[in-house]
């Protein structure tokens, strides 16, 4: 197992520093092929809710992303020349103006996807819910980086979240070409039964098998649900990534009693590898 075709989807113009480090870091450690996505979302149209015929039309976020491509294109290529990596930028000129669906069409061939965390009060740039979108239907890893602070990507230490469910298993085996170069890897079980048949001692030697070492961490809740537990273990023991599943429950289920995917998006402060 290896990633060796990294999408970096550079939609987050002003986390474009932490975006680009991660990608060289990604490149240069595995040997892999970066591709800087950049989408350049189509306009929005809204139908007018009065008499008139003509519906309203908005094409300032278009406008944005045209705007910066020139600078995000020459960032991009500087950055990715400096470790001599193999490369391609690929612009997008999208027919919606949401960018998650066209990044979803980018990624199937990709081993792993990179993306950044939205800012919820900028009215340009990424819809609100564009991480949520993307880990939903990429079909793929996802590694999301902090919208705000340090995005260092560091794997020396790693926190896996293990329930027994098939989300966490993927997630944990997607997570194999970094969890490989890591010096400790934890398997994290929050005070509650796993959901699956998997104990925390099998799916333990079922990555030694890919030598890995791993190590039980038996969290308490402390009455905080399993996203904050998690969040907080990976700061506790100094954690740079944490790997989780995603949606183990509907985004419907999530939405209105909360849950550990939706906790972690909106208060991730560490890069965190999920799947679904």
């Amino acid at each position: 197992m290896a990633y060796k075709t990294i999408l970096l989807c550079l939609t987050e113009i002003d986390r474009m520093t932490e975006l680009l480090a991660a990608g060289r870091k990604l490149g240069v450690d595995h040997d892999a092929h970066v591709t800087g996505l950049y989408i350049i979302p189509g306009i929005q149209v809204y139908p007018n809710a009065g008499l008139a015929a003509v519906p309203d039309v908005y094409d300032g976020n278009r406008k944005h992303y045209l705007a910066n491509k020139a600078e995000v294109k020459g960032k991009f290529e500087e950055a990715m020349k400096q470790d001599g990596l193999s490369y391609a930028f690929q612009e997008v000129d999208a027919t919606t103006p949401l960018l998650s669906s066209s990044v979803v069409e980018q990624c199937r061939s990709a081993d792993l996807v990179v993306i950044s965390a939205v800012n919820p009060d900028e009215s340009l740039g990424a819809e609100y819910d564009f991480v949520q979108r993307v880990v939903m239907a990429a079909g793929r890893p996802v590694l999301i980086l902090p919208r705000t602070g340090s995005a260092d990507l560091s794997y020396t230490e790693a926190i896996v979240g293990w329930d027994g469910g098939r989300e966490a298993a993927r997630a944990a085996f997607d997570a194999v070409p970094l969890l490989k170069k890591a010096k400790r890897v934890q398997l994290a079980r929050v005070d509650e039964a796993p959901r699956g048949q998997l104990g925390g001692a099998d799916i333990a030697e079922g990555l030694a098998r890919h030598k890995i070492k791993v190590e039980i961490l038996s969290v308490s809740s402390d009455g905080m649900n399993a996203g904050a537990t998690l969040l907080r273990a990976a700061n506790d023991q100094g954690a740079g990534l944490l790997v989780m599943g995603a949606y183990g429950h509907s985004r419907f289920t999530e939405f209105v009693f909360g849950g550990a995917t939706r906790h972690v998006i909106h208060h991730l402060d560490r890069p965190v590898l999920m799947s679904h």
